[in-house]
């Protein structure tokens, strides 16, 4: 979605010498969804990358130790960035700033209370736009995504379900889709080589 969107915008400001506010503005947004809802299922899955020489050269009892600490950094991280992203948020309620070129649906407004949609929601029904604090509400929901699964890291560590972070490893990765590219090479020349003798034998 955000591919056809950027690409509309391309064609509209350098085809028509045109365009509209609103794709720049609803990618930044989709992109930042994107990415903080992203980052927890990382650490789930072992998509971030790291450096772990270190930590791989040390004995079972100081990685454990190692391990713990990082989770507890990472944990006082996002405490951190979630302490920050409430009083932001919090700021954008209170003074009810709305973004600038994206409003919500007429027929949506249409069924709202005009005082209902303001005290609660800061959702100004004459304008129409979609509040601030909506639109940047991930970064209270990405962070405390992101801050449960180190919880569940730290305590897996510490009970001996894992051993540290698992992380991605490009490298291996990159081997692997090496080989498994020279395997297919070698199969097609062996297909080639069998239809070759085949036709010999006709």
């Amino acid at each position: 979605m955000m591919t056809l969107l950027v690409f509309a915008e391309v064609i509209a400001r350098f085809f028509f010498n045109s365009g509209f506010l609103w794709i720049q503005e609803l990618t930044l947004t989709l992109s930042g969804w994107f990415v903080l809802f992203g980052m927890s299922y990382g650490v789930k899955v072992g998509a971030h990358i790291g450096v772990d020489v270190f930590t791989k050269s040390l004995a079972p009892l100081p990685r454990k130790l190692t391990a713990l600490l990082a989770s507890f950094i990472c944990l006082v991280y996002c405490a951190m960035f979630l302490k920050g992203s409430w009083d932001y948020l919090s700021q954008m309620y209170q003074t009810g700033v709305p973004m600038e070129d994206i409003n919500f649906p007429a027929m949506l407004l249409q069924q709202l209370d005009a005082d209902f949609a303001w005290e609660k929601l800061r959702i100004d029904v004459e304008d129409g736009a979609v509040p601030i604090w909506m639109s940047q509400s991930i970064l209270i929901i990405g962070f405390s995504m992101l801050a449960w699964r180190f919880v569940e890291l730290f305590i897996a560590i510490l009970y001996g379900r894992a051993t540290g972070f698992h992380l991605a490893d490009e490298a291996k990765d990159s081997m692997h889709l090496l080989d498994d590219d020279q395997t297919d090479d070698s199969d097609d020349t062996t297909e080639q080589k069998n239809s070759n003798k085949n036709n010999k034998v006709e």
